[in-house]
């Protein structure tokens, strides 16, 4: 007996998999903040101003549902990924448009947002598209390691076919980000069917490793330039010798102490009593000069003290 339309998406639906994937790829959320990190970097390629991103959630669920929450979006563009062969969606809302006009056109954040009910311009929709294209760009960074694929974007508009991403009996997996600057914001929603990660599962499931706290590469830039400019002492010690203390009392002016260095000896510079380097001396243009010889090498130092006992 034939199937119905109906009948027959009812029975595809059972074999798409788990109807919450979600929470059998932590490896998933780690590639999403991945994205909102690098999206900030590619903003600063396009805008003076360098806003905050970041990633506010992830969710999935029926796919009415999820479309259904994305209605009075500002814009929105399909992104194509062929590796994946497959097609995402990238929603973002009025505040997220205005955003990225303030941003790119060199705005203060005192702009009024378009209302909601007026048409985007066509220059209002191309620098929207500029934003998405970033926003591609930092995806196809973070899923390089995991699932590579290139993301090409197509024009952008107030409204998109949400059947690009695949039968409506799937779940939808939405994930929710932020853009932020000049005192404005808005969000970027991207859509995807949850049979695209479906091929994926085997590498998405695996737990997110442990990273250390990345460092501000500003802070750790002006760190960097402070210590390299802190001014530190060096002493050049000619010639180092024992004597007794009875010796050292009987020192007079115009006493005369024999060295034992020579000019072919090695002058040892010392930094807080630390031995660094091994120099020959030498004069040139009136003053005395320090060329060096060799770095003083503590391990080897300690095994030949060993050695020697």
């Amino acid at each position: 007996m034939p199937l119905g339309a109906t009948q027959r998406e009812y029975l595809e639906g059972l074999f798409v998999g788990p109807q919450d994937l979600l929470g059998s790829l932590p490896m998933l959320r780690t590639v999403l903040l991945k994205t909102a990190s690098y999206w900030a970097e590619e903003m600063s390629r396009i805008s003076a101003t360098v806003p905050t991103t970041a990633l506010v959630g992830v969710e999935s669920g029926p796919a009415e549902r999820m479309i259904a929450a994305m209605a009075g979006q500002g814009a929105a563009c399909v992104l194509e990924a062929p590796q994946w062969n497959a097609r995402l969606i990238a929603c973002a809302d009025h505040g997220f448009v205005s955003t990225a006009i303030e941003m790119l056109l060199g705005g203060d954040g005192s702009e009024p947002p378009p209302a909601a009910d007026r048409p985007l311009t066509r220059v209002e929709l191309r620098l929207t598209d500029l934003v998405f294209e970033q926003f591609a760009s930092a995806l196809e960074m973070a899923f390089g390691p995991v699932a590579p694929t290139p993301f090409v974007i197509g024009a952008s508009g107030p409204q998109v076919s949400f059947e690009v991403l695949g039968r409506k009996t799937v779940p939808i997996i939405a994930a929710r980000f932020s853009l932020s600057a000049l005192g404005v914001g808005g969000d970027l929603t991207l859509l995807m069917s949850q049979s695209v990660l479906s091929p994926m599962r085997h590498v998405l499931s695996r737990a997110a490793p442990e990273e250390s706290i990345m460092p501000d590469p500003a802070w750790s830039q002006k760190i960097q330039s402070e210590v390299t400019r802190a001014n530190v002492e060096l002493v050049a010690v000619l010639d180092e010798q024992e004597t007794s203390l009875a010796e050292v009392a009987r020192f007079a002016v115009g006493h005369m102490l024999q060295l034992r260095a020579t000019p072919d000896g090695l002058v040892r510079v010392e930094c807080n009593g630390e031995r660094l380097i091994n120099c020959h001396i030498g004069k040139a243009n009136g003053v005395y000069t320090l060329r060096v010889h060799d770095f003083v090498d503590h391990e080897q130092e300690f095994i030949e003290d060993i050695l020697a006992i």
